[in-house]
């Protein structure tokens, strides 16, 4: 079957894609070309495999050596979520705890909390709670100067 797509067998087992082009979002190609971001992920699900857009995804969560992907639905990819962030721009995608990342666009509100920790809610309701460690991360991504504890 990747013969028929045009994808080397390679390129589908490592993960990543970098032909063919989707005409969803062309902007998003141009960023991926530029920069070597990932707008797409390959992911293996019940004998296929299904092609996530990174514009769609929500959020990310550390599940051992695998990364629940959350977008239309959710996704279990084989790959660390350190591995994962760092083939994505991040400029789009915030890691904000030790098992969680979250797409900047779909952040609605930050509330902070105890210790440097934030609540943070998600266009979709989501709620996650960030780790302290991840607090001035989180403070020059939103543009926020010093937040009370």
């Amino acid at each position: 079957m990747p013969a028929d797509l045009g994808i080397p067998t390679a390129a589908l087992l490592a993960g990543t894609l970098a032909a063919p082009r989707v005409p969803d979002d062309p902007a998003a190609h141009a960023v991926e070309a530029a920069h070597g971001w990932l707008a797409r992920i390959a992911v293996r699900s019940l004998g296929r495999i299904v092609i996530v857009p990174v514009h769609e995804i929500v959020r990310l969560e550390a599940e051992d050596n695998y990364v629940r992907i959350w977008a239309d639905r959710p996704y279990l990819h084989k790959e660390t979520l350190t591995g994962l962030c760092a083939r994505l721009d991040p400029d789009d995608f915030l890691r904000v705890h030790r098992s969680h990342a979250v797409n900047m666009r779909v952040v609605r509100e930050l509330h902070p909390r105890l210790h440097g920790e934030f609540r943070i809610v998600l266009a979709n309701g989501t709620e996650i709670t960030s780790g302290r460690s991840y607090r001035s991360a989180i403070q020059r991504a939103f543009g926020l100067g010093r937040v009370p504890d």
